[in-house]
């Protein structure tokens, strides 16, 4: 892959941290309105469980994804004009994995049920290119380690549109804790 390569295609989309998170995303992220209420009807209830389910399901295949470096099947799960910010620019998030405070996280659905916001508190390994050409740099890259790689805890505060009833990734972010 050429540098030309890198900085236009769907990979770097990742590798590059995506766009910043712009008023947009985060206005529809603040207009999301508590879970509705379905009045005790099976149907709805099914519905909503199947949603819940749908969302889960994505962000399982989002964190699997990274962590195996899936980066086109990953930009997939994407909305065509989503907004992604991971923190600081040029830190390569690796790996995403459920942390303690899982049990903090929410989902929360639009009263439409087209749109949905969620919270999922994760470790992320984050990593830095290896800079430098000294000796123990060029046997580290020799063995495969591209990154200074370390671990923090974080969350993603992520936005879900359903479109042709398949939930995908409007808009997500990663804030360190």
């Amino acid at each position: 892959m050429t540098l030309k390569d890198t900085r236009t295609s769907r990979r770097s989309f990742f590798l590059q941290g995506g766009a910043a998170l712009g008023g947009v995303a985060a206005t529809a992220g603040a207009a999301m309105l508590p879970a509705r209420q379905v009045g005790g009807e099976a149907s709805g209830q099914s519905a909503k469980s199947a949603d819940r389910e749908a969302i889960r399901q994505l962000h399982i295949q989002f964190t699997s994804l990274v962590e195996s470096h899936g980066y086109e099947a990953t930009a997939a799960l994407f909305e065509p004009r989503a907004q992604v910010d991971f923190g600081a620019t040029g830190v390569i998030h690796d790996a995403y994995r459920a942390n303690s405070l899982q049990r903090h996280d929410s989902l929360q659905f639009a009263e439409n049920g087209q749109r949905a916001s969620a919270t999922w508190h994760v470790d992320v390994a984050t990593g830095m290119p290896l800079a430098g050409d000294c000796t123990a740099a060029q046997m580290a890259r020799l063995q495969g380690q591209l990154l200074d790689r370390h671990w923090e805890s974080g969350r993603i505060e992520a936005t879900y549109a359903k479109s042709l009833g398949q939930w995908k990734i409007a808009a997500l972010r990663y804030t360190p804790a």
